[in-house]
């Protein structure tokens, strides 16, 4: 058995992360390849490696050498449709979108967790509120619209433009829009 102690960080709980974000993919589509694939790929000095190694499958072996620590964490988010700008805060990424809508992403796995609707041209410019309970967007529409982001509702809308609304300054005390 291994020593756990609450509230401290365990290097078996950072390479069970890192294994899982690393692999999210492959394991969300068959959770087999855990054990067929991931396992196997562990860096050596991790962990996990030192733990599984001798539960490979039989037969199964690792070719090249392996990698001695993690490296950095990357996924590819396929989207139906053409990104115009984007944001990021608080492990979310918001994305405008050339049709109006604004896709809300979750930045660990990458998966679509809402899409705010509301625009009626391409979206052109996007910003969360400092402590990320609010977004701004700008668009082609000549509108700019203040969201809510918990509840994707769009609290206010914002008229007037002459064109199109490229890029924006948001603060506590008062939002600049800018047309190029």
């Amino acid at each position: 058995m291994f020593p756990f102690q609450a509230g401290v960080s365990c290097i078996w709980t950072n390479d069970s992360q890192q294994i899982i974000l690393d692999n999210f993919d492959a394991i969300q589509d068959s959770p087999s390849h855990l054990y067929h694939s991931a396992l196997l790929l562990t860096p050596s000095l991790s962990w996990l490696c030192a733990c599984y190694s001798s539960e490979l499958p039989e037969g199964v072996k690792v070719v090249r050498g392996l990698p001695e620590e993690w490296g950095g964490c990357s996924r590819t988010v396929l989207l139906n449709s053409h990104p115009q700008t984007l944001s990021y805060c608080n492990n979310t990424i918001v994305v405008g979108l050339k049709e109006g809508d604004i896709l809300i992403l979750d930045a660990i796995t990458g998966s679509q967790m809402a899409v705010l609707s509301g625009h009626t041209d391409t979206v052109e410019s996007l910003a969360f509120s400092s402590d990320g309970i609010s977004l701004v967007s700008g668009s082609n529409d000549k509108t700019v619209k203040l969201w809510d982001v918990q509840t994707g509702g769009v609290v206010k809308t914002f008229h007037g433009h002459t064109g199109s609304v490229y890029c924006f300054n948001f603060s506590r005390l008062h939002y600049n829009c800018f047309r190029v």
